[in-house]
Formats: structure tokens, C-alpha cells, sequence
């Protein structure tokens, strides 16, 4: 059988932290737990957040079992649409249609692991022993004998090392991606100034340079200074 060939950017993410050994801690599974390797409540995580989580999952040779577990007691009217209806006493309520649910829980989980739907098989079992159902029930949704119903599969889908490569991605724990981290801009460098020769000082203050106006008018006020210094000296000489 061909390998699992993965995709580089899968559309969904799905862990199961409580993989089981056995199936004794179902009273109602009795699977050989080599053959049929059951996971619980596993949690797929889509791109955009959302999750969804399924009660069972079992990966065999046969394939996939996705299962809705429900341990409600009463009559249950089945129907193909969003809701089917529920019956205790002479109370009746509306409940969430369990078909339509697992049949999300597969498509998350066929996301996840990029597999076909062929691949799996998706289940509804009322597990209380004081279900009875009536309406339009679908074949994969039973009140009894679940393990009989597993084992109507007899085809092998899935080879041994394609079966572990599965349970191994379901219960390894998914590490966030990490952030990536732009590189933030340089400030601008700031001028360097070449320091001074040995044996030169630099002022420490610089004196500033006049204005081409400010010479100008300094020239006019000595010019001026300088006639009036030699018109005191020729009134002085022709007084004498």
C-alpha cells in the first residue's frame, strides 16, 4: 500500500491526549485492542480557530471509526434534518441530529490527517441500553451490538505501518507555530566627527562668523571713527 504523503499545510490539526492501551474501559467495545486502536476525545483544531472534538476514534486495517457516543435514555425520533426529537415521559424536547454531527467530526478529522472518505467510517451508538429509535434511522446509528456492527468491515484499507504512522500523528502534541519575527529597522546613524590633530585645540566654544550686513556696517562705523579722529586734528592745528 502507498504511504500517507502528508500536504505541507494541512487545513486542520487533531490530538488525542487520552490514547488508550486497552478497550476494557468500555463496557460496551469489545475489540481486540491490537487490532483496533481506540483514542479518546479527540480535538481537531482548524485554521481559523474553531474546534471540533469527537468522543471516539479507533483506527484499524479496516479503516476509521469516528463514534458519537450518546447515554441518554428514552425514545428517539429520527429524522434528516437539523434536529431530531426526543421523548421521556410525556416531555419532548429537540436534540442536535447525532448524524450530522459525527458526519462534521469525520470531515474535520479527514482535514487533518488528509485521508479520503473512504477511509472512515462515522457511527452513532446510544450506549444506555434504554434507547429505542424510530423514524428514518440511518444503518450506522445503533442501540446494540456495536462491536458486531465494527465488524461488518472487512476490508483492509489501511496497512499496518500507515495504521501506527495515524496513531502516532493523533497523540503526538501539536506545538504552536511560532510568530515570525520581522527585523526591525536601524535608527539613523548619527555624524561622527573627526577629532583633532595632536597639538591642535579645538575651541571649546566656536566663535560664529558675522553676517556679510554685520561687516559691512562694522567698516562704515570705523571709516566714520576715522574721519572724525582727522577733523579734530586739523581744527586743533588751526586754532594754534
Amino acid at each position: 500500500m502507498p504511504q500517507l504523503q502528508p500536504q505541507s499545510q494541512p487545513h486542520a490539526t487533531a490530538y488525542a491526549p487520552y490514547a488508550a492501551t486497552s478497550t476494557e474501559d468500555i463496557p460496551w467495545l469489545f475489540l481486540d485492542a491490537r487490532a483496533y486502536r481506540r483514542l479518546g476525545l479527540v480535538t481537531i483544531r482548524h485554521l481559523g480557530g474553531t474546534t471540533t472534538r469527537a468522543n471516539h476514534v479507533i483506527v484499524s486495517n479496516y479503516g476509521i471509526f469516528v463514534i458519537e457516543e450518546n447515554t441518554e435514555t428514552g425514545t428517539f425520533q429520527a429524522s434528516p434534518g437539523i434536529n431530531w426529537t426526543q421523548y421521556r415521559g410525556e416531555q419532548s424536547l429537540e436534540i442536535p441530529n447525532p448524524v450530522r454531527q459525527v458526519s462534521n467530526e469525520v470531515q474535520a478529522l479527514l482535514e487533518a490527517l488528509e485521508l479520503p472518505g473512504s477511509h472512515f467510517h462515522p457511527a452513532v451508538f446510544f450506549t444506555s441500553g434504554q434507547a429505542y429509535l424510530k423514524g428514518e434511522v440511518p444503518d450506522n446509528v445503533i442501540a446494540e451490538g456495536f462491536t458486531d456492527y465494527v465488524k461488518r468491515f472487512k476490508k483492509v484499507i489501511l496497512s499496518d505501518s500507515q495504521v501506527e504512522e495515524i496513531v502516532t500523528q493523533l497523540t503526538t502534541p501539536k506545538t504552536p507555530a511560532k510568530p515570525e519575527h520581522k527585523p526591525q529597522a536601524r535608527p539613523p546613524t548619527q555624524p561622527t566627527h573627526s577629532r583633532p590633530a595632536p597639538g591642535r585645540h579645538e575651541p571649546a566654544h566656536p566663535v560664529p562668523t558675522p553676517a556679510p550686513n554685520q561687516t559691512k556696517n562694522i567698516i562704515y562705523g570705523l571709516a566714520a571713527l576715522l574721519l572724525g579722529a582727522l577733523i579734530t586734528s586739523l581744527l586743533v592745528n588751526w586754532l594754534n
